[in-house]
Order: structure tokens, then sequence, then C-alpha cells
């Protein structure tokens, strides 16, 4: 018969191997239910055996409304969780905690805080400038670059405008479109650029399909890729597309759903200032 020693010692390697073995902190009847009847005289017993690992460093022990215990092995995946968090860019404190609820499920609220402390003592976590207002950020880069600024603008944007009824595709499809302009203003091409490039666009659809002189749609990414040579780059046909469908020498019709398709469709697409994105062309007769 085995005796209360050589229990304890079984009890305790079945304790520790589950706490192994699992990616988040585990209470008393979690850590019951992964030791066999035969390693434990008493179910009572295990808090003891519990704490005897605590004081010779085996184990973490975490006493809120429900005891937890971990390795502290764990404390190290949770620390890059958090990291992870702000991998893709930087967020506010209460973004974060609410983001970390997901991220570590077991762990009291009051040791999530202690680990981002900790983090930040040991400045693998940063303190930055917000875009607006007072409260500072938290970033795993010291420094934000404009991108991060710009990121955290347009997700600000899409927040605010929602209740608006507008979608997240239609705020970076209208703030592509802006980008474009703006890249435009400073170099704007030339008028008689404008009549030649909008004069070979005419021309050249119904060189790609002659039924496009009696009002047959054209693909849109046929003449552009027909047309690379004569009108390179997507600001210029879209731009030379755009004009002539001011101008109401030609109709365009968008897509449906140009979320569902990949980037680089999309890329073949023509984006008007509204957010709408056309995948055929027409001649008005």
């Amino acid at each position: 018969m085995l005796n209360e020693q050589s229990l304890r010692s079984d009890a305790s390697v079945f304790a520790l191997r589950a706490l192994e073995e699992s990616s988040q902190p585990l209470s008393v009847t979690e850590l019951v239910k992964a030791i066999p009847n035969s390693a434990l005289k008493s179910k009572k017993d295990l808090p003891e055996l519990l704490q005897q690992l605590v004081k010779t460093g085996q184990v973490r022990f975490h006493k809120a409304r429900l005891s937890v215990y971990w390795l502290p092995s764990l404390e190290d995946q949770a620390s890059a969780r958090i990291l992870e968090a702000l991998s893709e860019g930087p967020l506010t404190q209460a973004d974060l905690k609410n983001k970390l609820r997901s991220l570590l499920i077991g762990w009291p609220q009051t040791k999530r805080d202690e680990i981002l402390a900790r983090l930040i003592k040991e400045k693998r976590i940063y303190k930055v400038a917000p875009l607006t207002g007072k409260a500072r950020l938290l970033s795993a880069s010291a420094e934000l670059t404009p991108q991060d600024y710009i990121k955290l603008a347009l997700q600000s944007a899409v927040t605010k405008l929602k209740p608006l009824g507008f979608t997240a595709e239609q705020v970076f499809a209208a703030t592509q479109n802006l980008l474009q302009q703006w890249l435009t203003t400073d170099k704007p091409p030339a008028e008689p650029l404008h009549k030649d490039s909008g004069q070979t666009l005419l021309e050249r659809m119904i060189q790609l399909k002659l039924a496009a002189a009696n009002g047959t749609l054209v693909s849109l990414s046929e003449l552009r890729r027909s047309l690379a040579r004569e009108i390179p780059g997507k600001t210029a046909f879209d731009q030379a597309v755009l004009r002539l469908a001011a101008s109401g020498r030609v109709a365009l019709r968008h897509h449906d759903y140009p979320g569902s398709l990949s980037q680089e469709e999309r890329e073949s697409l023509v984006l008007d200032e509204h957010g709408n994105n056309s995948i055929d062309i027409t001649l008005r007769v």
C-alpha cells in the first residue's frame, strides 16, 4: 500500500503535468479532475499540496474570487500575447484590456494588469502620444510612424461614420480617391493630354469590341491592360475614364459587391469619388 508521502509525490506529478499542458491558469476544481483518485487521498488535500508547490517556486498562485494556479513559464506566454496584441499598432489602455479578455482567458483581471504594468516597467511596452486627446497610447514601439497615426485616423473615421450608414469599405475607397487627387494636384496633366487620353480610350474600346460602337459593354480591366503603354498607371487611366463619364460620352457599370474580390481584382476596377467601383464601360449612343 502506498504511503502518504508517495501519494503526495504522485499527485504533484499529475498536477504539474496538467499545468504544463494548460494554456491558461487552472482552478482547484480543474486540477482535481486531472489527478487520478489513486494518486490523491482526498480532494481536500489538494489546496495544501498546491501551496507547497507554490512555496518551492514550482507553481504560481493568485487568490481572487476563484483561486487559480499556473507554471512560471505561462507568464512568459501571457506576456507574448500582450505584445502580439500590439503588433498591429498602438491601442488605448481600455482597448487593450478589452482585447486581453479574450487573449488571456482564465487570468484574473488584477493579474493581467500586473503583467501589463511589468512589461511597461521593463520597456517592452511604451506609452506614446495619442492622435487626439490626452490619454497615452500603449505601443510595442517607442515611437510611432506617420503610418501608425494614419491607421489610427482611418480606424477612428470608420468608427465615427458607421452610425451614419457608411461601411469601412466606403471609407477606405473615399480615402484612396482623395489620396489620388492630392497626389495629382501639384502636377495636373495638361489639357491636351486629357483629350488625347479620352480619345484613345474611345478608339480602343471599338478596337477591342466592334459592337462597342453600338453601346455594348467593354470590360474596364481588359481596356486597362490594352492601354497599359498609352495610359500607364492606375490613376491616369481611372481619371481618363471618369472624365469621359462626367462629360456624358460614356456610362459606367458599378460592381455590386467589390468586397468579394481580391486586392488585385479591385485594383483593376475604376474608383470614383463616391466610393463606387466600376467594372464595365459603354458608349452613350
